[in-house]
């Protein structure tokens, strides 16, 4: 049987990320995407993360120690304020961060001052714009993603993203090459079922007051969620939005 990959992976590897390269994931988190990268670059490559935020990255730094993995590397710092050697890297990476970013196109430009002319662009977004999706009345997913997407917007994230992905990108002179949406599906086996990303989310959606921790309820969330879901059924509740591109000789 064949493996399926999540959309991340096939996009990173469509994009052209191969083994020997060194790459730079922008807002890494705890190391999620850090990892698929690390996976694709093998241990003749690379991967640098970077984040803004200390306990993400000590995270991550002990995801890296658990796994063993040797060609990773965590960075605690500001984007906004990164410091490179000119063409250091082949490829910059960065899934659900331009969103965050006030300006992602003056963001992109100065990162690619580290990238090697022909370097490669890899980014996800996701967007609000065409969800929630559905043909039948599902209120508590209704209401669930609304948590989700207003907490995403009181965070000050622009949660059109995935559309102004390719302009933003070619406003800081990268050549897009491809660009690909894919809904982000409730039901039939998803890989982002909803009550995980609440349950991720919940200092969060309680800190800026969208919904409290007893209307979340999030240790029956997964049932009722199931249950308000007819068999056979699927929901969209988001749009990842991809795009890859290359850096120009003269950039």
């Amino acid at each position: 049987m064949t493996k399926t990959i999540g959309f991340t992976q096939q996009l990173l590897q469509d994009a052209g990320i191969v083994p020997g390269m060194k790459v730079l994931d922008l807002g890494c988190g705890s190391g999620d995407v850090t990892f698929i990268v690390s996976e694709l670059t093998g241990s003749s490559g690379a991967v640098v993360g970077i984040d803004a935020d200390q306990h993400a990255i000590a995270a991550a730094q002990a995801q890296a120690k658990s796994r063993q993995c040797s060609n990773v590397s965590f960075i605690q710092g500001n984007i906004a304020e990164l410091t490179a050697q000119p063409c250091e890297f082949d490829a910059v990476v960065g899934r659900r961060v331009l969103m965050y970013l006030p300006g992602p196109a003056e963001a992109i430009r100065r990162i690619s001052q580290a990238v090697r002319p022909g370097g490669v662009f890899v980014f996800q977004e996701s967007d609000s714009t065409l969800v929630p999706g559905r043909t039948l009345a599902m209120p508590l997913h209704d209401r669930v993603v609304g948590w989700i997407w207003t907490t995403v917007a009181r965070e000050g994230a622009d949660t059109h993203m995935g559309f102004h992905l390719p302009q933003a990108m070619t406003d800081a002179g990268v050549v897009v090459d491809h660009i690909r949406a894919e809904p982000i599906i409730q039901g039939q086996g998803t890989h982002h079922p909803l009550h995980r990303i609440v349950r991720a989310m919940l200092p969060r959606i309680t800190k800026h007051g969208v919904a409290s921790e007893a209307e979340i309820d999030i240790e029956t969330l997964e049932q009722r969620l199931a249950a308000e879901r007819p068999v056979g059924a699927v929901y969209v509740s988001d749009m990842a939005f991809g795009a890859w591109g290359h850096k120009p000789a003269d950039l």
